[in-house]
């Protein structure tokens, strides 16, 4: 049995791996491995306002951030019922539009052409081919300059907002980027050239499911309230989840999806093979000049699909400037902030973009994302595994590695985005009551006494510690006395440590919670400043075993007593103490 590994991907977003498991003449196993850590964004999200959420889901990554925010305002909006003028409609897609072009281009230039050229990187392809190199550098610098007219910055841009933009471009900014594009043709029909007459291998080949947005009107584009497969079927952006199907893998941090049981593709080459037939102008005598039966079976003709979705948008661009001139700047639309639910379909350079929301009580109340590199994981896995197994029937197990690697990058993936799962869990009702009798089982714990008694709730865990002596318990302590005779806490290396305190973590009064220590010291959200000196002093094993069985106060006031709800919270803590 042999194992061939990529530990490290060269030349992709963000960091990920391949590798095939070859027994004899059979490839037993092919595993594509996204190591990026997840982004989290899904849950950083719960309980932010909308205009919140349109900022915080860009994060995700810096080489797709426009099309995330475009795919959170169409959600968002639908959650609103807000509907946008044709001028906002426009500029959205030009913003969108600069990013297809700085995205593809780099891409295809930087990152898949040194493979065809017979170079490792492209600094060392630009000796022999330094017009291409400068036709990918001036091309990315006006995708980059078109993202910064729109969205205020190159990255992460605050100018797109739900109802409209934040500022409109002048006159004159709008003119310049439309002579640039029509300028910029030779060079885009060069693109489209080389990359679509590039000696594409047959290796591997084999049909698949392709799907992607259906524009309205039977346009092409990269927008829409529906998914379109190849297959003919449509589904409504609401029923998104009948094409995903997500779940997870062993071996990598980033969701996977199948549709009906079989992996699927979705970018440029999933565009173009679903809609190619709407593409007009230049572009649509290139589609027909180019294209092929290939396209649908071949994953690394998605390079020749997104070489003619540059060209695509630089066409596209004049058109929707001129249109976007004869249009006065619209102010934003007013919406009201309710209970609602959306979903937005966004075509990202690298393929269908799904962002979906629930909003209660005006605020974010679920998220779910769906990117495209994550979609796209079962077909890239199943193309290599065709690759490798067709190589080592041939006898050239020595070009099987190359190949796994030249599959990847046709993907353009961007695993970055992939891995922004977080699964979140709600605890059951009362879950503090569950957790101390596990710690109990384990060990005997000793408590910990931790407040100031003259603060109303903050006496709560001096008294709750006074209480348990006076019913029996051994080993409790108040802060004064640990201060005092903190050696004897050395000699309890096993046994777990439970402080008992009031705690502001932004609950009700008297709700219960029990937390690792380390939450305490780490969370600013937290208010009581547990003991100084056992941060410093506490070692590693006890800190792993050291717990805090926290009260949520209800007033910290001096000279007051102890109130109502944070009192019934002591006695009932107390007998689940003592049970």
């Amino acid at each position: 049995m042999k194992k061939i590994s990529i530990d490290h991907l060269a030349r992709l977003e963000g960091n990920g791996g391949i590798s095939a498991v070859i027994d004899g003449k059979a490839v037993t196993e092919v595993k594509f491995s996204i190591y990026e850590g997840p982004r989290l964004i899904e849950r950083l999200t719960l309980g932010k306002t909308p205009e919140e959420n349109i900022n915080i889901v860009p994060r995700i990554c810096a080489i797709c951030s426009i099309s995330h925010k475009y795919a959170a305002l169409r959600a968002m909006e639908n959650a609103l019922d807000v509907k946008v003028p044709s001028k906002v409609a426009l500029f959205r897609e030009l913003m969108h539009l600069g990013e297809m072009i700085e995205s593809h281009s780099l891409h295809l230039y930087y990152l898949a052409l040194p493979d065809y050229a017979g170079f490792p990187i492209v600094i060392a392809m630009a000796s022999k081919y330094e017009l291409e190199v400068k036709i990918a550098l001036e091309m990315k610098a006006f995708g980059n300059h078109i993202m910064k007219i729109a969205s205020g910055r190159y990255i992460h841009g605050e100018n797109p907002v739900i109802g409209g933009f934040g500022k409109c471009p002048s006159k004159e900014e709008l003119i310049w980027i439309k002579n640039r594009a029509i300028h910029f043709m030779p060079f885009v029909l060069k693109t489209v050239e080389i990359f679509c007459e590039l000696d594409y291998p047959d290796c591997p080949e084999d049909d698949t499911i392709y799907a992607s947005c259906n524009p309205d009107r039977g346009k092409y584009g990269f927008v829409g309230d529906e998914i379109i497969l190849s297959t003919g079927e449509t589904i409504k952006k609401e029923d998104y989840k009948d094409l995903t199907n997500e779940f997870v893998v062993s071996y990598s941090n980033a969701k996977r999806s199948r549709y009906k049981g079989k992996p699927y593709s979705v970018g440029a080459l999933a565009r173009v093979n679903i809609l190619g037939d709407r593409l007009r102008g230049e572009t649509r005598k290139m589609y027909q000049k180019y294209f092929s039966r290939r396209w649908k079976k071949n994953p690394l003709f998605n390079n020749a699909a997104q070489a003619l979705e540059i060209l695509y948008a630089f066409e596209r661009i004049p058109e929707i400037i001129d249109k976007m001139l004869k249009l006065a700047n619209p102010p934003l639309v007013k919406y009201r902030v309710k209970e609602g639910k959306g979903t937005g379909l966004v075509e990202a350079p690298r393929g269908l973009l799904i962002h979906s929301y629930e909003l209660s009580d005006g605020l974010v109340s679920h998220t779910d994302i769906v990117t495209p590199t994550a979609q796209n994981a079962e077909d890239i896995e199943r193309y290599c595994y065709i690759a490798a197994q067709k190589f080592l029937h041939r006898g050239e197990e020595d070009k099987i590695r190359d190949r796994m690697e030249l599959v990847i990058r046709s993907y353009d993936p961007c695993l970055s985005c992939s891995a922004h799962m977080a699964e979140v869990k709600k605890a059951p009702k009362e879950d503090w009551k569950t957790k101390l009798n596990k710690i109990k089982k384990k060990s005997t714990p000793i408590f910990g006494g931790v407040g100031k008694y003259d603060r109303s709730d903050d006496g709560a865990g001096i008294e709750l510690a006074l209480e348990l002596r006076k019913r029996g318990v051994s080993d409790v302590w108040l802060e004064s006395e640990i201060i005092e005779r903190e050696a004897h806490w050395y000699n309890s290396l096993h046994r777990p440590i439970i402080f008992l305190d009031a705690v502001n973590f932004q609950e009700k009064p008297g709700k219960v919670t029990l937390l690792p220590l380390h939450h305490v010291f780490s969370n600013s959200a937290l208010s009581h400043r547990l003991l100084p000196f056992i941060a410093d002093k506490i070692n590693h094993v006890q800190l792993k075993n050291s717990f805090v069985l926290g009260i949520q106060p209800k007033s910290i006031k001096k000279a007051q007593k102890i109130s109502d709800p944070v009192r019934k919270a002591l006695t009932q803590v107390r007998e689940q103490i003592i049970k």
